[in-house]
């Protein structure tokens, strides 16, 4: 059986602890600022050419023990900051290794372990519980503060209408770190409304 909600709160806690632990304060996330604090190396392909056909990026464990990120730089801004989160979501959630040469691809298809990157991978870019304090609750403002794709800033803000609903923000105090890193883009984002 899998365990859907024991999943989703491993993969959110893990987006809260890489925006505080990377000191991410503001929206949009500063993916490759926040990778390269991690440690993480991250390419566009046209410099290495990396990718094979159809892959959208890739985690690869170097010789020098360092990860890297390659990401299709062809794909339009919002859908390239999707697949380097994700593929930071496959290093940071720990995920085995598909392949023997260390390397995760984004390339289609919902493994398990896809499904969690792209779960890390939003919670990451459009953390609810900032979204609730700046009030960024409708999609079309989701997907242009958090620079994602409209049909994932569409996803967000559906599921932003049920948490709105059951208001149950700040249980966990991971995401009262959150919100607390966040204070200053918080009241700015306020301000201007």
């Amino acid at each position: 059986m899998y365990d859907f909600y024991g999943v989703y709160a491993s993969c959110r806690d893990a987006a809260w602890r890489c925006l505080i632990d990377l000191d991410v304060t503001e929206l949009p996330v500063k993916l490759v600022a926040a990778a390269n604090l991690a440690g993480i190396r991250v390419i566009r392909n046209s410099k290495v050419n990396e990718l094979n056909k159809g892959e959208r990026g890739a985690s690869i464990y170097m010789p020098d023990k360092q990860w890297l990120i390659v990401y299709d730089d062809t794909l339009p801004t919002d859908e390239a900051r999707m697949v380097v989160a994700h593929e930071l979501g496959h290093i940071l959630l720990g995920h085995e290794y598909k392949y023997a040469d260390y390397r995760f691809t984004s390339a289609g298809g919902k493994l398990k372990s896809e499904r969690e990157a792209d779960m890390f991978a939003v919670r990451l870019l459009a953390p609810a519980c900032i979204l609730h304090e700046a009030k960024l609750l409708d999609a079309k403002k989701i997907a242009e503060v958090c620079m994602i794709p409209q049909p994932i800033a569409n996803a967000r803000a559906k599921r932003m209408s049920t948490l709105e609903a059951r208001n149950m923000y700040y249980k966990s105090e991971l995401e009262r770190q959150v919100r607390d890193k966040f204070q200053k883009f918080i009241e700015n984002s306020n301000n201007k409304k």
